[in-house]
């Protein structure tokens, strides 16, 4: 009888050292559409247009365009399944999703950055389109937005499952030194 005990507790214990494992792994991370590489380099190039459009001189006319386009690619991502789609209650026009097409990642992590995303666009838009009487809009402003921009989708494409685009996304130029008196 001990023996019958022995190896139903060897099996036993053999069964879960070998189920446990399997049981603890991660789920494997849901496959983005073929689409996501291409949206994200264009989304790439954009912000490197708009980063050299506004640092170190603003080209309002040059950056005007980009503002939509940034707007537009976020809403090619999520209508391609590459992010979720905003929520749209109390909205009177819903964001199109292509049909049978749907994000499958972390919602709860992703969704709050892309909220982000379009509200730092939208406010650099504002900022630049905001401009006073035409004059120039202020570096600095325009320096904080970019910084904040770039962190976004760099949060964009780590929370969401996201591939970097090749190259990865640009870098604000360094500003120029003060000029220091001997």
């Amino acid at each position: 009888m001990k023996k019958t005990i022995t190896a139903l507790s060897l099996v036993a214990a053999l069964f879960t050292a070998s189920t446990i494992p399997a049981a603890s792994a991660a789920p494997a991370a849901p496959e983005l559409p073929a689409a996501c590489a291409g949206i994200v380099t264009d989304l790439a190039g954009k912000l490197t247009k708009t980063v050299s459009s506004l640092l170190p001189l603003p080209n309002v006319g040059a950056v005007t365009p980009l503002i939509g386009d940034m707007l537009g690619l976020v809403t090619a991502l999520q209508s391609s399944g590459c992010l979720p789609a905003l929520p749209t209650s109390g909205l009177p026009v819903p964001v199109p999703v292509k049909e049978g097409v749907e994000y499958a990642g972390p919602v709860d992590q992703c969704l709050p950055v892309v909220l982000n995303l379009v509200s730092t666009i939208a406010g650099l838009g504002g900022t630049v389109l905001g401009a006073a009487g035409g004059a120039l809009p202020d570096v600095g402003k325009l320096t904080g937005l970019l910084t904040t921009l770039l962190k976004t989708v760099t949060d964009l494409l780590s929370k969401c499952g996201l591939p970097a685009p090749p190259g990865g996304l640009p870098a604000l130029p360094g500003l120029p030194l003060p000029i220091q008196n001997s």
